[in-house]
C-alpha cells in the first residue's frame, strides 16, 4: 500500500496544533522532527567532547511534520485543506514557512518501522506510557497507561503534557472531581483517576479527539468514572471541581481567566500548562485580576506549566 506523505515545515511553538490538524483531517500518522530536542539534549549534557560544536551550530531551527495519508485522498484536496487550516493556525499562533510538499511512500516505509523507536517511558516520577505493543510490567507501584501515538495530541512525549502530567500527579487527591478542558487523546484525564479522582469530566472540540479520548479511557480502565464530551466548557453541566486542567495554548488559557473560577470550589487548583515562556508574565497578570492566586510554576524547554488557587474576591 502507498500513503501520501506530507511536509510542513514550522515552529516549535505551532507543532502541536500543525499535528493534531493534521490528525483531524485523517492522517493515519504524524511524525515530528524538532532540531530544537536535539539541541537542548545535547547541551543538557554539559561535555564539549559529546559532540561537534558544528553539529549543533549547523542544526536549523524549523520543525518538520510529516504526515501520512491514504490514498483515498488526493494531493490536491490534501493540500489545498491543509493550506487553509494553516492560515487559520496562523491567526494565532506562527505557524513559520507552511507547506513544503508531498511524495508518495510505500507503506513498510513508516508504519511499521518507526514503532522500534517508540518505548515504555516516564512521564512523571511514577507514571509511565507504553503503546500497545510494547510488553511492559510497572515497577513499584508505577502507574502504566497504554497509549499509541499519532492519534490526538497528548501521548506524553511532548513538555507541556508531561509538566501537566507531574503536577497532577503532585495535587490530585483521593475523590477529587477533575474537570479536562481540551483532553486531545484523554491522557491527563487517566491519569487524574489513576491517582484517584473519583469523578473526571473531559471536553474537546475535536471529534477526532473525543472519540479517541473514550477508546483510550476503556482500554485503561478508568471509563466508569471519565466522562468525555465534544464542546467547549460551557457545555458541561454547572458544577464545581476540586481541579481543572488545561493543557492549551496560551490564548485560549487568558481567555479561560474569566470562566475557570465559575467551575472550581474555594480554594480549588487550576494547571495550565502549553504557555511559551515569552508569555509566561501575560498569563499570571491576567489570572491574578480573575482573584487567582499562583502558587507554583514550572518549565521544560520553552514551555511553562502554572499551578493557581481559586480565591475570588468574595
Amino acid at each position: 500500500m502507498k500513503w501520501i506523505q506530507v511536509r510542513i515545515k514550522t515552529t516549535e511553538e505551532a507543532c502541536d496544533a500543525v499535528s493534531e490538524m493534521l490528525t483531524s483531517i485523517g492522517a493515519g500518522g504524524v511524525e515530528i522532527e524538532d532540531p530544537n530536542e536535539i539541541r537542548r539534549h545535547m547541551e543538557s549534557l554539559g561535555s564539549p567532547d559529546y559532540a561537534d560544536r558544528s553539529i549543533l551550530d549547523s542544526l536549523d531551527s524549523d520543525v518538520t511534520v510529516k504526515a501520512y495519508f491514504n490514498q483515498e485522498h488526493t494531493p490536491e484536496e490534501l493540500v489545498a485543506e491543509i493550506r487553509e487550516r494553516l492560515r487559520t493556525i496562523s491567526r494565532f499562533l506562527d505557524a513559520g514557512e507552511g507547506y513544503a510538499g508531498y511524495e508518495t511512500v510505500d507503506d513498510e516505509d513508516w508504519s511499521v518501522a518507526w514503532k522500534k523507536y517508540y518505548k515504555p517511558f516516564h512521564i512523571s516520577e511514577s507514571v509511565v506510557i507504553k503503546p500497545s505493543w510494547e510488553e511492559y510490567a510497572g515497577k513499584n507501584g508505577e502507574i502504566v497507561i497504554e497509549l499509541d501515538p499519532g492519534m490526538a495530541f497528548g501521548t506524553g512525549t511532548h513538555e507541556t503534557t508531561r509538566l501537566c502530567a507531574r503536577l497532577l500527579e503532585s495535587y490530585v487527591r483521593e475523590g477529587d472531581h477533575v474537570l479536562d478542558i481540551g483532553c486531545g487523546t484523554g491522557i491527563l484525564s487517566i491519569i487524574a483517576s489513576k491517582f484517584g479522582a473519583s469523578r473526571v469530566d473531559a471536553i474537546d472540540i475535536d471529534e477526532t479527539a473525543v472519540s479517541v479520548a473514550k477508546e483510550n479511557c476503556a482500554i485503561n480502565g478508568v471509563g466508569h468514572n471519565v466522562t468525555v464530551r465534544k464542546g467547549v466548557l460551557s457545555d458541561l453541566p454547572p458544577v464545581k471541581a476540586d481541579i481543572v486542567t488545561a493543557n492549551i495554548i496560551a490564548d485560549v488559557i487568558i481567555d479561560l481567566s474569566g470562566t475557570a473560577g465559575d467551575y472550581l470550589k474555594k480554594d480549588g487548583i487550576l494547571i495550565v500548562s502549553g504557555i511559551i515562556r515569552d508569555r509566561k508574565q501575560e498569563v499570571i497578570e491576567a489570572y491574578d485580576e480573575k482573584g487567582f492566586e499562583l502558587i507554583k510554576a514550572d518549565e521544560m524547554g520553552e514551555w511553562v506549566a502554572m499551578v493557581f488557587k481559586w480565591q475570588s474576591f468574595s
